[in-house]
């Protein structure tokens, strides 16, 4: 199963493609995955059973395509240098840029959560996803949990857990005001039990 459209890669093919992939986004969206028909996407997008064939194998390789750009943008995210004197406005930049990537591709994630309930496929490429972001957190909160009983992967989870779980399902609306707010909030969320986890007595 592949994500890349099987027609060569031409401007114009990459057009068709990328209509196809908006339109199955779309219907995803609406109908859900399990629901969802080839025939439903290429009549969002206009063109032919043919056309879409040409491109993906199935409405599974279309899920694949988006998921690609969701993980891509997720990874940028990973990558990025997370440092800064102010740890508080760090741990702040690091989630405003997961919860712009997450309110960003909510529906495609959802979609994605939903496959992933049936197809190891999905699953398997959602925990790789997981896993890559986890240990980045985990691998910045080890050295401040060192001497604490308490494990950086586990901790790492759990916060990451809260911010995927809060961008994909609570944020409903693209207002900045509501978008800051939520920043701040699961901000100072991660950084109290930052501080809680650092306390050798806890």
């Amino acid at each position: 199963m592949t994500g890349e459209p099987v027609a060569p890669r031409t401007t114009r093919g990459e057009r068709t493609a990328a209509r196809l992939r908006e339109a199955a986004r779309a219907v995803f969206a609406e109908r859900g995955y399990a629901a969802a028909r080839v025939e439903d996407v290429v009549a969002r997008a206009g063109v032919s059973h043919g056309t879409f064939y040409t491109y993906f194998e199935n409405k599974a390789a279309v899920l694949d395509a988006l998921i690609e750009e969701t993980a891509g943008q997720l990874q940028s995210v990973v990558d990025e240098p997370w440092e800064g004197p102010d740890v508080l406005a760090t741990i702040a930049a690091v989630i405003d840029r997961f919860v712009d990537v997450f309110s960003q591709h909510a529906d495609v994630v959802r979609t994605w959560l939903e496959a992933s309930a049936h197809d190891k496929h999905f699953r398997d490429r959602l925990r790789e996803v997981r896993v890559g972001y986890v240990e980045r957190v985990a691998e910045n909160l080890a050295p401040a949990l060192d001497a604490t009983p308490h494990d950086a992967e586990v901790a790492a989870a759990a916060l990451v857990a809260m911010v995927e779980g809060y961008a994909t399902q609570g944020m409903t609306t693209d207002d900045e005001a509501q978008r800051a707010s939520v920043v701040r909030t699961l901000s100072s969320i991660w950084f109290g039990g930052l501080l809680r986890l650092m306390d050798p007595t806890a």
